[in-house]
């Protein structure tokens, strides 16, 4: 199984990483159809091939790629086991980024023990991602019952994205 595969790799490195998009939604009590797994990491020795050599001999394919200086993200690794489980490893770059991942709580998913964000900071990395999709998932994440709970640390933390989220969050928080 990926999700405990990838892991694995990643536990086994002593890479930082917690678990992000779909699946932690799913996670965090908010199902979104979707099969692939989304990782987040700061650690750059992801882009060294070798670390992945184990996931090819078993039938991945691995591509990496490096962001560009001024992209948003450190760069993604896609690895692709057949056409129902895949999974990006994003690779951050940002202080804030790393902060979301040290607060991440291990949940257990089909059995592996794995670092999930917390749900106010999938939000926030939501609206750093900005699309039409993630604010979706931003408005569906409010509709829990702990809405004034995630406003309210969502907002002790907002100030680190980028002017154009916080926008995005202002007009959500307003809008019906």
């Amino acid at each position: 199984m990926i999700l405990e595969a990838i892991s694995r790799v990643l536990k086994g490195m002593g890479s930082p990483y917690a678990l992000i998009g779909g699946q932690a939604l799913a996670m965090r009590g908010h199902p979104r159809l979707t099969h692939d797994f989304d990782f987040l990491t700061t650690d750059r020795r992801v882009f060294q091939p070798e670390v992945w050599k184990d996931l090819e001999t078993a039938g991945a394919s691995v591509v990496i790629r490096k962001g560009d200086f001024d992209d948003p993200l450190a760069g993604v690794i896609h690895i692709n086991f057949d056409e129902k489980q895949d999974a990006d490893i994003i690779v951050a770059k940002w202080k804030w980024e790393a902060a979301v991942i040290e607060r991440a709580e291990r949940l257990t998913m089909d059995g592996v023990d794995v670092p999930v964000v917390q749900t106010s900071d999938l939000i926030l990395l939501k609206l750093a991602a900005g699309g039409f999709l993630d604010l979706q998932d931003v408005h569906n994440l409010l509709s829990s019952d702990d809405r004034d709970q995630l406003i309210r640390e969502v907002g002790e933390k907002i100030d680190v994205l980028q002017p154009d989220a916080r926008e995005a969050w202002r007009r959500i928080l307003t809008s019906p």
